[in-house]
């Protein structure tokens, strides 16, 4: 990379590297947005951003996954079409000169690891690599929260993706061997042990390398069903989000929802006693029902929430039948991965096993990926 960096910078005395996590979240699927609960944790796959001062009002930027260059200048911020890997750190620029006022220009080198379309999180890592980024470099008045914040204003507003705030929130704060319990309403949060290696199991992300062409549109389409829901549950009942419903609430809602609305609001309740439940037995030490819990929220994002596909529920049946510990989907779904435990010993054969079935199914592999549980963001040495 350094030899990469002396070419792109020329010289690099002054450069300074930075790099986020991509993300796995362990349960708490489709609630963030419902301003509920989750529980991602950070994974060492990042992605990186350097960057160098250059004494004018341009922006230079390369991508070493596009092999493309573009520059800009910093007041003429614009959407680009013809270069969309842009938006993102254009998005995050706009709303970091709206907090702070002008930044100088710099030249920058970006490049990741995560792989896209994979539900790893890629876009927040690329928003808070280069948000902090930015931070350090120029002293910003930013703590971290305004980061976070700030990075899902740019992908919503800018890029134009509805994400909730999990994604940038764990880039930023993960914490080796350690989920986090994030409540997405008053952004408090918890670090839970996780440390799978002293259970002898391994976190594999088995990627089923499709996006189905209604993923963008079923995401939307979820969130759009889970407003009209609220929207008429406010004619009833005193609250703001779906995360406020209680069981008599809830109760309610079976009984004045049409379908698919209830359907959508059974899973957001049900998901988020889920996830609380998790934490009380990752907390007691009870690892034999974890793999409970995430086989009825992949069952819930399949039946009710009907954002699970072929591919992933088939990955999700050979897991159980190859003796994973657990497995279920992660991340919006209709494509994406499947997040699963392994026992250690037998690591090798249960990828072997599944690429094969796979391939056998599918007429091509998955991805397999074998991660750890790593800190967020965070400055490299060059």
């Amino acid at each position: 990379m350094k030899e990469k960096l002396k070419e792109f910078f020329g010289n690099i005395e002054k450069v300074r590297g930075f790099r986020a996590p991509g993300r796995v979240n362990l349960i708490g699927e489709h609630t963030d947005y419902h301003l509920g609960y989750v529980l991602p944790c950070a994974i060492n796959k990042y992605f990186y951003f350097y960057l160098k001062e250059n004494k004018t009002k341009k922006i230079r930027i390369y991508s070493e996954n596009f092999s493309q260059s573009f520059e800009f200048s910093i007041d003429k911020i614009e959407y680009n079409n013809d270069y969309p890997w842009t938006n993102y750190l254009q998005g995050v620029l706009k709303e970091i000169k709206e907090k702070v006022g002008d930044i100088p220009g710099f030249d920058g080198y970006i490049s990741s690891e995560i792989p896209i379309g994979a539900g790893l999180s890629s876009s927040a890592a690329y928003e808070i690599s280069v948000s902090y980024g930015l931070k350090e470099y120029f002293q910003l008045p930013l703590n971290l929260i305004d980061i976070v914040k700030l990075s899902q204003r740019a992908e919503n507003e800018f890029v134009g993706a509805r994400c909730g705030i999990m994604d940038q929130f764990i880039s930023a704060f993960g914490k080796k061997d350690y989920a986090l319990l994030l409540d997405t309403r008053s952004l408090e949060y918890e670090y839970i042990p996780f440390d799978i290696k002293s259970k002898d199991l391994e976190l594999v992300i088995v990627d089923t390398k499709v996006k189905h062409s209604i993923a963008g549109e079923g995401y939307s389409k979820r969130r759009e069903e889970g407003e009209k829901a609220l929207e008429i549950l406010k004619n009833y009942l005193p609250i703001n989000s779906l995360r406020d419903l209680d069981e008599e609430g809830f109760i309610l809602s079976q009984k004045v929802l049409p379908d698919p609305l209830k359907r959508r609001v059974e899973h957001v309740y049900k998901e988020n006693i889920r996830v609380l439940n998790f934490v009380d037995a990752l907390k007691e030490n009870k690892w034999e029902e974890l793999d409970k819990y995430m086989v009825e929220s992949h069952n819930s994002l399949r039946y009710l929430y009907e954002v699970t596909c072929e591919e992933l529920d088939f990955l999700f049946e050979k897991a159980h039948e190859f003796y994973a510990f657990t497995s279920r989907m992660t991340g919006g779904g209709f494509g994406g991965s499947t997040i699963n435990l392994v026992p250690s010993k037998m690591l090798n054969l249960w990828c072997q096993k599944i690429k094969e079935s796979y391939k056998l199914r599918f007429g091509f592999p998955p991805d397999i990926l074998i991660l750890e549980v790593a800190d967020g963001v965070g400055e490299i040495e060059l």
